[in-house]
């Protein structure tokens, strides 16, 4: 999905540390 970078990176803008967690569930949480 190329439009679920922009909003990956986004969300990593956002929660740079909260990444870890979405790895670690391996299920993408919403905002």
């Amino acid at each position: 999905f190329f439009f679920a970078e922009d909003l990956h990176q986004q969300y990593l803008a956002k929660n740079p540390f909260g990444y870890r967690c979405h790895a670690s569930t391996g299920i993408p949480f919403p905002r």
